[in-house]
């Protein structure tokens, strides 16, 4: 059986480590609890800690606030980078905090597509990206963009490397 906690906590360190400011962000805001509901689904809890994070279908800790609406409305939020207040019930000043710290968080979505799904996957991803903004720039910051290009170089060629010596 999955251990879907495990599962999660390493999720989010692996965010933690694809950010460079979402860990000191999340720092300040944590412990946070959080339910998801999506119409035709059950409500999904979420309990996000230093150390230990946990997901359950049922109620296991204290809810700060919820996010309710159907799955169009929910993917149209994270698409457009705005939180509607009618999806949100309870704390909604804790949610729209949450949601900025991680809209705001520059998460290398190429590192995680590698990590999770290898190499050639985050390379159609990264081509993907490039056409869809029509520019070679996806970061601002061009010695960010430069130091994260040469160490997914570095990443591939020790992916070809590993996989050579697997042969």
């Amino acid at each position: 059986m999955i251990n879907i906690n495990a599962a999660l906590t390493k999720l989010v360190n692996d965010l933690r480590k694809s950010s460079p400011n979402l860990d000191s962000s999340l720092e300040e805001i944590l412990p946070i609890g959080f339910s998801l509901d999506v119409e035709g689904h059950r409500p999904i809890f979420v309990f996000l800690n230093h150390e230990n994070s946990k997901i359950a279908f049922s109620k296991t800790a204290e809810c700060k606030f919820h996010i309710k609406g159907s799955l169009m409305s929910i993917v149209k939020t994270i698409s457009s980078g705005k939180l509607k207040k009618n999806l949100i019930a309870g704390d909604a000043e804790t949610a729209i905090v949450f949601f900025n710290v991680i809209m705001k968080s520059e998460i290398d979505l190429i590192y995680l597509i590698d990590k999770y799904f290898g190499s050639l996957p985050a390379v159609f991803s990264h081509a993907f990206i490039e056409k869809l903004f029509n520019t070679p720039e996806i970061y601002k910051d061009v010695e960010h963009r430069d130091l994260k290009r040469r160490v997914r170089d570095i990443s591939i060629r020790i992916d070809r490397l590993e996989a050579h010596n697997i042969l």
